[in-house]
């Protein structure tokens, strides 16, 4: 082969290569835009807005207030308007009555149509020790694990005081400590189709929900007789159960 037509060659080979590349860079997809997301969580007796140790009527005119409400959120799924989810795996919060916002992290701009998550802790997490791990798995002080492996971590755990007659007379106090797996609950929330969750990727996106311990404490009819701690002893018990139950249903959007 002569030196022209190895030239030529080359000079081919190079407009391949350079054409080749053009086109891959032409049909790359743009990377999808974040945003940051928080749950803005407050802490209610029916429709007041309390802090700890703050005396409000529930939807049966009970006088309540709390002086511990906390609880464990895991596994959070934000549900896109298209039908696309985005899982949060492996985060875990602990809500208290102090704080509000807690950030989600980013996640693709966009609208969405509902959020769920967990209370509590998945079994396998729930098996290990809090001298494990480092954050709000470690031990807590008020304690949030039940001093058992069998048992593993408290779920939520509410404590204050109720006067069950509404007249404010007589308080009351009352220790509720829900857990087990058996007990772990599912929440689904879902925004109205005209009004989505909407993240940008400017500022902060908040996720405004109630959190009802009225709702959640309407099984108990007589807190003077009705305190239930749910120990390795009586987690299975009834009262402990139907509030439970009540879970999924103490949470709305604001």
């Amino acid at each position: 082969m002569n030196i022209m037509k190895k030239i030529i060659l080359t000079q081919l080979v190079i407009s391949l290569l350079f054409f080749s590349c053009k086109k891959k860079e032409e049909t790359q997809t743009p990377p999808t835009p974040l945003g940051t997301a928080a749950l803005h969580l407050h802490t209610n007796i029916n429709n007041n807005e309390v802090d700890s140790g703050m005396i409000a009527s529930d939807d049966l005119g009970r006088k309540i207030k709390l002086n511990i409400a906390q609880f464990y959120i895991s596994n959070v799924t934000l549900k896109q308007s298209n039908g696309s989810t985005v899982a949060l795996t492996g985060m875990y919060l602990l809500k208290n009555i102090q704080q509000e916002e807690y950030v989600l992290g980013q996640i693709p701009t966009g609208n969405y149509s509902s959020i769920s998550f967990n209370v509590g802790i998945d079994a396998a997490t729930n098996a290990t020790l809090p001298a494990s791990h480092t954050g709000i798995l470690a031990a807590q002080t008020p304690p949030m694990w039940f001093g058992s492996a069998l048992q593993g971590y408290i779920f939520m755990n509410i404590e204050g005081a109720s006067d069950s007659t509404g007249t404010g007379s007589y308080f009351r106090s009352f220790a509720y400590q829900i857990g087990t797996n058996v007990l772990y609950q599912h929440v689904t929330l879902t925004y109205n189709t005209a009004s989505p969750l909407v993240i940008t990727s400017q500022g902060t996106s908040l996720i405004h929900v109630t959190c009802d311990y009225g709702y959640l404490l309407k099984n108990v009819s007589s807190f003077k007789t009705q305190n239930a701690v749910a120990t390795p002893f009586n987690s299975d018990s009834v009262l402990i159960k139907q509030i439970a139950n009540n879970i999924p249903a103490m949470f709305r959007f604001e």
